[in-house]
């Protein structure tokens, strides 16, 4: 996989929402000149400039994590997340969410192949994603899984949530971002 750069402007950016780790990552060489930064192995954006994708960070990419502002981290692996990881993470006030997920999957290519069909991506550029990212490590229960992975579930959950936080008792109506605008969309019995 290549490395991906950040322009100025992504560097500068504060607030990042988080990054998701897989384990197993081709370590980076280190280098000493500050002027360099070096993302983790398979890094790439997932979703504008707030969440991203890497396998585990090696210390030579501590300086260009610190340059995104992260922070929060999810890490998916079983195995504890490394000591050194730790103290970064607690020095540059990153939260830490650790999901240990079976070792039996490409983690996050799952995690972020759920998020683009929820994102409604057609099958075939999930699928395409998938493979780009998991390279030799792509495995056919991970299509299947992907392929029957239901996002109508997860779509009435969300839905819930804004109807239970937003709506008001009498009128149940939702609230909308756009424009401050309220819709009505389910009528009170």
């Amino acid at each position: 996989m290549g490395l991906h750069e950040l322009s100025e402007r992504e560097r500068k950016r504060e607030g990042t929402m988080g990054l998701i780790l897989e384990g197993e990552g081709d370590e980076i060489p280190s280098t000493r000149d500050d002027d360099v930064l070096l993302p983790p192995s398979n890094f790439s954006a997932v979703e504008g400039q707030c969440i991203y994708r890497s396998g585990l960070p090696q210390p030579s990419s501590f300086a260009f994590l610190r340059s995104l502002n992260l922070s929060s981290v999810i890490y998916l692996c079983q195995e504890p997340y490394p000591e050194e990881n730790k103290e970064f993470i607690r020095l540059n006030n990153i939260k830490l969410f650790h999901f240990g997920i079976d070792g039996t999957k490409h983690r996050t290519g799952c995690l972020v192949g759920c998020l683009r069909k929820l994102q409604n991506w057609r099958l075939a550029s999930v699928l395409e994603e998938y493979r780009h990212f998991a390279g030799t490590k792509w495995r056919e229960n991970d299509i299947f899984f992907l392929e029957a992975y239901d996002v109508s579930c997860i779509r009435h959950c969300l839905q819930s949530l804004i109807y239970r936080y937003y709506a008001s008792t009498r009128n149940r109506r939702i609230l909308y971002k756009e424009d401050g605008l309220k819709k009505t969309r389910i009528a009170s019995i």
